[in-house]
């Protein structure tokens, strides 16, 4: 009895590992993905402290070369009501690069996941885009914790939504929506 309970961990394990394959730039060749997430955030900007919400919306394409491009599109509420701002992403997977937003960034593929590492000022995102299946049948499920620099504080970026420095106080990811097509 011990013996078969041992075969069918085995099996289990075995199958799991080979689940857990890294998925390969060939696989993503062509890829379009839509991954969005919402935020409820503190920040602080030169009129003061204050709570919002923030949309975050990744619409882009993986050509044959591992190139990304696309737009990121952020949508923030505001005293004013919600504010808007989309900006170009060109990236190419592996290649350290400055996207329009500011900051620096880098796309790699990591085990079974797509991530984004954006550096700002001080702190930074890290989002990930993890897929289950394989071709046609491929499905996502996105990640995208803002993270705080050791020793340095606060979150803090050059560029905001409605412009200017902005000072991240807290952020926490309240939703999220992946979608992968052919």
């Amino acid at each position: 009895m011990m013996q078969r309970c041992a075969i069918v961990i085995i099996l289990a394990l075995a199958l799991a590992v080979t689940r857990a394959q890294a998925i390969t730039l060939e696989e993503l060749k062509g890829v379009s993905i839509q991954a969005s997430s919402t935020y409820n955030m503190r920040i602080r900007r030169a009129e003061g402290e204050f709570n919002t919400q923030m949309t975050m919306v990744l619409k882009f394409k993986i050509d044959e070369e591992g190139r990304i491009f696309g737009e990121n599109t952020r949508t923030v509420t505001t005293p004013h009501g919600p504010r808007s701002k989309s900006l170009p992403m060109k990236a190419r997977i592996g290649k350290p690069g400055e996207p329009a937003a500011g900051g620096h960034g880098l796309w790699l593929i990591d085990g079974q996941k797509l991530v984004v590492l954006r550096a700002f000022e001080t702190g930074g995102f890290k989002g990930e885009i993890e897929f289950e299946g394989s071709n046609s049948v491929m499905t996502c499920t996105y990640r995208a914790p803002f993270v705080r620099e050791e020793g340095k504080g606060d979150i803090r970026a050059q560029e905001s939504v409605v412009g200017g420095p902005v000072t991240v106080l807290n952020a926490t990811q309240t939703s999220s929506d992946c979608r992968v097509a052919r």
